[in-house]
């Protein structure tokens, strides 16, 4: 059983370093006779004189109270540290935080942080914006929002700090029905004549469209959306085809057609999954907590063919 206080070692602390028991008092803000009485107690308990009194010349550590300092610097350290701790800690149980999210890591990814950091951290009230990326970057740079999950398409990195996820790749979405369903892996050439489904959102990066063009294809575009469900949907109706980095766990779309993703033999480019905040927030517990609860989450529901860079 532990006998002493940290209030006693810290009492013990500042009067060997002030060298008296007044100075002590009044670095403290306590009495004289509060800190004397605190001293004989750890003394007491300890077994051991801490301390030489001379009258009106203070006090002077012993052998053994020099031995006894060094062993409370040590414990009055972690003592800070744990209580440091703990405040982070507090500050991270409670609050309300507010997170945009690009629209195709929404759908796939926003359930799960949800529900772990939500189990984690109850205290903590989630509000997420939905949008497209211009929109997004706008947000945080009004501080209308704490982060954003989001592909890179130009942050300024002297405006935010970014941390990256993962790196993806596209893939070729097709309904289940059709004829090229069944291949491994498809190429811009298997492309041609079919009509694509484009999910468009502002940003300063190139699109997919803008991708495929670059690598020599000529898409005829059939629908402009700015919906991956909608997307989805008329894919499994066979309306045409489209590109996506990532796919729900359910193959089936609303209307249960069932889709499949396959991987596209030419590269058009990684694209990268980041967290961002304004600079100098990314040490806030509220957003640390959630950015880790992020990492969690990616670490688990990463497609295979995705490049991680979790810290």
């Amino acid at each position: 059983m532990i006998k002493f206080t940290l209030r006693q070692l810290e009492h013990f602390s500042t009067a060997a370093r002030l060298g008296s028991i007044a100075a002590a008092a009044r670095a403290l803000g306590m009495t004289p006779a509060a800190i004397a009485a605190s001293l004989a107690k750890l003394e007491e308990v300890s077994g051991v004189t801490l301390f030489d009194r001379y009258p009106a010349q203070g006090i002077r550590l012993t052998t053994a109270g020099r031995e006894v300092l060094e062993a409370a610097a040590g414990i009055l350290s972690r003592g800070e540290e744990l209580q440091a701790g703990l405040h982070g800690l507090e500050q991270r149980s409670r609050g309300h935080l507010r997170f945009g999210c690009y629209p195709a890591l929404a759908y796939v990814f926003a359930p799960p942080i949800l529900m772990t950091h939500g189990n984690r951290w109850p205290g903590v009230q989630l509000e997420i914006f939905e949008t497209h990326f211009e929109e997004m970057q706008q947000l945080l740079q009004r501080a209308e929002v704490d982060l954003i999950l989001t592909y890179d398409q130009g942050l300024d990195p002297e405006q935010f700090d970014i941390q990256p996820l993962m790196q993806v790749r596209p893939k070729v979405l097709l309904s289940a029905r059709h004829p090229l369903a069944h291949r491994a892996a498809l190429s811009i050439s298997d492309l041609e004549g079919l009509p694509y489904l484009l999910v468009q959102d502002p940003g300063a990066g190139p699109g997919y469209l803008d991708l495929l063009r670059a690598a020599g294809a000529s898409p005829e575009v059939a629908l402009v959306t700015r919906s991956y469900e909608l997307a989805r949907s008329c894919v499994g109706k066979g309306l045409g085809y489209s590109l996506m980095a990532f796919q729900p766990p359910n193959p089936q779309t609303y209307h249960g057609d069932r889709v499949v993703a396959l991987p596209l033999s030419t590269d058009l480019g990684p694209q990268e999954v980041v967290l961002a905040y304004r600079k100098g927030r990314g040490s806030e517990p509220l957003i640390k907590a959630f950015a880790q609860s992020c990492q969690e989450v990616f670490a688990v529901q990463a497609p295979p063919h995705a490049q991680l860079f979790l810290a």
